[in-house]
């Protein structure tokens, strides 16, 4: 019953999510362009729901990262009752991303960038190293992950 219940909510979720998607999607790539008079740049296409799909992808970020770090936190509760040695390797794992996001901010470059046509308050160096860190970050990442799958199941066919 109650696992019948998780799959009917989680797909009821992503579909919701998907159709969402798609209505954002559709207005952007055919809700057609902004008037010549409000355009930033005079000479560049613009399409009128540029910040709709901008918030939704924050949305989507903001909720996934949510999630994930409520899960990590439950996950780790329930792990330490049971089996706290390897409670303790997934804590380890959790503060790996941490030195990873403190180390990619780090290297990340607070040069203020020429933007014509922008006056907003994002470009200064604390933001710019921010969005720095969740680039080198995902990129990193996906190098692990690229690597985790090709080198994985050479590893249990040794086994």
């Amino acid at each position: 019953m109650a696992v019948t219940k998780i799959h009917r909510t989680s797909r009821t979720t992503l579909i919701i999510g998907i159709i969402i998607s798609i209505i954002v999607l559709a207005l952007f790539f055919f809700g057609g362009q902004v008037a010549d008079h409000e355009k930033v740049a005079a000479d560049m296409s613009q399409p009128k729901f540029t910040d709709l799909i901008l918030y939704w992808c924050y949305i989507l970020l903001v909720v996934t990262v949510v999630v994930l770090i409520a899960f990590a936190i439950i996950d780790f509760a329930r792990g330490l009752k049971e089996n706290p040695k390897k409670a303790m390797s997934g804590f380890l794992a959790i503060l790996a991303l941490g030195a990873l996001l403190v180390v990619t901010y780090i290297m990340g470059d607070g040069t203020l960038l020429n933007i014509p046509g922008y006056d907003g308050t994002d470009n200064v160096p604390t933001m710019l190293k921010l969005t720095d860190m969740w680039l080198y970050s995902c990129y990193f990442m996906m190098v692990v992950t690229i690597l985790a799958l090709i080198f994985t199941p050479l590893m249990t066919k040794r086994k």
